[in-house]
Parts: structure tokens; C-alpha cells; sequence
């Protein structure tokens, strides 16, 4: 039975874990659409993009960030658009790293020369198994196509 329960909590982690990466990698592919300027802020923990995310036209702010858990030692992944209320794009990230790259590739920080963006995350659940935590991980590179051309 603590197999089975086992199964279920790290089937339940990767879908939290791909409902959290769907929505970020979405967004990210909408950097710069609509808009002259793609990247706001790009630090390792945080991002803001401009793009037209809801096709309407006028160019959103969307924004990502880290928040702590109470009595933990994992984050949220918040969200806010156009400076609204935060929701919670994904739980229990034990990291969410971000790397920016240029047009050929090299590591940068400045928002204006950013081409791509790489993503790191970690999730881990709640509860130990066995003594230690069951993990998920996802890893990948976006290329936003209308900052891209």
C-alpha cells in the first residue's frame, strides 16, 4: 500500500509540476509579442516579459517570481499579470532557476539583448518516503518566436 501511495504522490507532483511548466513556457513564448520590448526584468528567480499573452491587442506585463512557504524551506511560483493579484502558477519548488542567453548564445542579464531563456525546476512533495522526498524535475531552453525573427 505505501507503494501504491508512493506512485500516486509522484503522479500527482509531475502534473503539478507540468500544469506549472506549460503556463510559464506559454507566457515566455509571448515575450516581445505585440510589443517593441520583450524582457522587464530577468534575474534568476524572477522575470517580467511584455507580450500580448491574451491576443486582444495591447501588450500584458507578466511577471514571475518566488515566494516562501510558511515553515518551509520550498517556494510558490507566483504570477501576476498586468500587475493584478498574484495567483500560483505552481507549488513546493525546491528550485526554479532561470539563465538568459543572447543571439549567440552567451549568458547575459541585460534584458534588452535577451534571445532565450533557459528554466531549471525543482518540486518536491510533502511528505517523506522513507526519509526523503519525492522529486520532479524540468528542464528547458525557449526561444520567444517574435523576439526571434
Amino acid at each position: 500500500q505505501d507503494l501504491l501511495y508512493q506512485h500516486t504522490e509522484k503522479a500527482v507532483l509531475e502534473e503539478e509540476l507540468s500544469t506549472a511548466s506549460f503556463t510559464f513556457s506559454s507566457d515566455m513564448r509571448q515575450a516581445g509579442y505585440d510589443t517593441t520590448t520583450a524582457f522587464t526584468i530577468a534575474e534568476t528567480s524572477r522575470v517580467e516579459i511584455l507580450g500580448d499573452i491574451d491576443n486582444n491587442g495591447t501588450a500584458d506585463v507578466v511577471r514571475y517570481y518566488l515566494d516562501p512557504m510558511p515553515s518551509s524551506t520550498k517556494f510558490y511560483l507566483k504570477r501576476t499579470v498586468n500587475g493584478g493579484t498574484a495567483t500560483t502558477a505552481g507549488r513546493n519548488f525546491r528550485k526554479f532557476y532561470l539563465t538568459y542567453y543572447d543571439n549567440v548564445g552567451i549568458t547575459t542579464s541585460d534584458p534588452s539583448t535577451i534571445k532565450s531563456i533557459s528554466v531549471l525546476a525543482i518540486m518536491e512533495n510533502d511528505k517523506q518516503f522513507y526519509g526523503d522526498y519525492l522529486r520532479s524535475s524540468w528542464q528547458a531552453q525557449i526561444f520567444p518566436p517574435s523576439i526571434n525573427k
